[in-house]
């Protein structure tokens, strides 16, 4: 690329280009420079790398603005006109000129910019309609938008993982001046749990088609109000975040009409395409990815406060905006990640333990345990015995309210952090159960005790077994067992709707299957690996 502020300076002259212009106004983004003239705007990709672009060379600028105009033909075939050579002799530029090719620049017809979506909403002249021919255009687009199974393996799980995986790595540097450490973890946190709860759903999406080669960049920026609606600035850079579940399509432009402003026409938009193209799953991925395309665009805005080519006062106007989609998409990740304290509750030997291992792995929620808590509170060997008395040695009354204090602290912080939470003890007096229950209070989380009970014979054998292990991380015994049984104090403070019991001589699995029944839907999905869950 010839030098950048030559570039800038000479095709900022109306005399430059081969057509008459009165002016030539300048619009850059952090990857292009688009220049625009009377009836034409051309855009010169910046020589950038930005790890999921490489628009370094000049070979490189050259195949991905002949592919964008390929590409953007599909829902603007009348835009898009070509690409123009830039020639250079003699420090002058000029397109199709004498001297070598030192850039290239795709030319395109230059829409009216009072039709663009932004300003007709801005205006107040955007109506459902209007919407709901936007969501048929591209409902139209998808169904006839060219998929394969290689397709499919870019945007099934482990491809969104990854780019997710991308956009966390490559934002953390703003932490602290764009966003702070306990959203960015908190948005981070509920996206990995997202992906591990609906692993199933993800797969469904493929194994229907609903992956395809898309536009990947529909927002109120890239669609035009003629009649028919042009849909244009599609993504050529990188075939990764062109090729997308539909879903993902859908919700970039719903988001960008809610921030915005614009809720129900964002409803609107979303009825109209589930309507036109019978995706009726649709809904169970919106939230996410809103979020998701939330943080792109807040990555975008970051990238842009580092630009040199930007003045200091934009990139104050750009870390603003940044930080209002971060924001966003915290707010969503509260809706596609619902979170819940649950109490796995009972005397020892009762199961509790197991129970809450099996729920947290298909839940993907953290377990905080009584048994390793007071072991590492004093700075034991998780797997060593100790044989104390009730109410003795390491199980002192004083010891053991400590244990429970620091289970709520530790549940705090994971809740904070996106988190959902099993806390895993006997819980046998109101005062250690009213932690919790303020816990949930506080912060504003549904709250279930899973109350394990077992026949006393089986609750025996059990403690035998395990007093025959030479190691374990819990010392319950049967003498233990009937000193609680004495002391309990029964959980009749706990109201009904927020209790349920348990009778863990049942199979494990069956519990546990039975239970998601009562957990927020959207933690699990309904067609899960075991098929059972409702």
């Amino acid at each position: 690329m010839t030098d950048t502020s030559a570039l800038l300076a000479q095709l900022s002259q109306p005399a430059f280009y081969p057509e008459p212009t009165s002016r030539v106004d300048v619009v850059q983004t952090h990857i292009s420079f688009i220049f625009l003239t009377d009836q034409f705007a051309y855009k010169v990709k910046k020589p950038v790398d930005f790890g999921f672009l490489d628009y370094t060379t000049l070979e490189l600028r050259r195949r991905l603005s002949i592919r964008e105009v390929a590409l953007n033909s599909r829902l603007s075939p009348d835009t898009y006109l070509g690409v123009v050579e830039i020639h250079e002799q003699d420090g002058r530029l000029a397109i199709d000129g004498p001297g070598p090719v030192v850039e290239v620049a795709v030319k395109m017809r230059r829409l009216p910019e009072a039709q663009m979506l932004n300003h007709v909403l801005e205006r107040g002249e955007a109506t459902p309609e209007l919407l709901r021919q936007i969501a048929r255009t591209l409902a139209t687009f998808h169904a006839g938008a060219f998929t394969s199974p290689e397709l499919q393996a870019i945007k099934g799980l482990d491809g969104v993982r990854f780019n997710c995986i991308e956009n966390f790595q490559q934002t953390e540097r703003y932490i602290g001046t764009l966003l702070g450490d306990g959203m960015f973890n908190f948005i981070r946190t509920s996206t990995e749990l997202f992906l591990a709860r609906k692993a199933p759903l993800f797969g469904r999406r493929v194994a229907q088609g609903r992956i395809v080669d898309g536009h990947g960049d529909v927002h109120l920026g890239s669609i035009c109000a003629t009649n028919p609606v042009r849909i244009f600035d599609c993504i050529e850079f990188n075939e990764r975040f062109r090729v997308l579940d539909t879903a993902e399509e859908v919700a970039f432009l719903a988001m960008d009409l809610e921030y915005a402003g614009h809720p129900g026409l964002a409803a609107t938009f979303v009825d109209a395409y589930v309507t036109a193209s019978g995706d009726l799953e649709l809904g169970d991925l919106l939230a996410f990815y809103k979020a998701y395309r939330a943080y792109v665009r807040a990555k975008i805005h970051s990238f842009q406060t580092e630009d040199p080519h930007i003045p200091e006062a934009r990139k104050a106007e750009l870390a603003a905006t940044a930080r209002r989609y971060y924001e966003l998409a915290a707010r969503y990740a509260t809706e596609f990640n619902p979170q819940v304290l649950l109490l796995a509750c009972g005397l020892t030997g009762t199961g509790k333990s197991t129970l809450a291992r099996k729920l947290a792995a298909r839940c993907a929620l953290q377990v905080v345990s009584s048994d390793e808590t007071r072991k590492s509170l004093l700075g034991i060997d998780p797997r060593e015995r100790h044989y104390d008395a009730f109410d003795h040695g390491v199980y002192a009354p004083a010891i053991t309210e400590r244990t429970y204090a620091t289970m709520v602290d530790r549940a705090e912080a994971l809740l904070i952090a996106g988190q959902s939470v099993i806390l895993d003890g006997c819980f046998t007096k109101r005062s250690q159960r009213a932690r919790a229950v303020a816990l949930a209070t506080r912060m504003d989380v549904p709250l279930l005790m899973l109350d394990c009970h077992c026949p006393e014979d089986l609750i025996r054998q059990r403690l035998q077994r395990r007093e025959s292990r030479s190691a374990g991380v819990s010392d319950g015994r049967w003498e233990i067992y009937q000193k609680q049984v004495a002391s309990f104090e029964p959980a009749d403070e706990i109201p009904a709707g927020q209790k349920v019991e348990l009778d863990r001589s049942r199979p494990v699995e069956v519990l546990v299957e039975e239970l998601l029944a009562r957990v927020p839907a959207a933690w699990y999905d309904a067609a899960s690996t075991n098929g059972t869950a409702t």
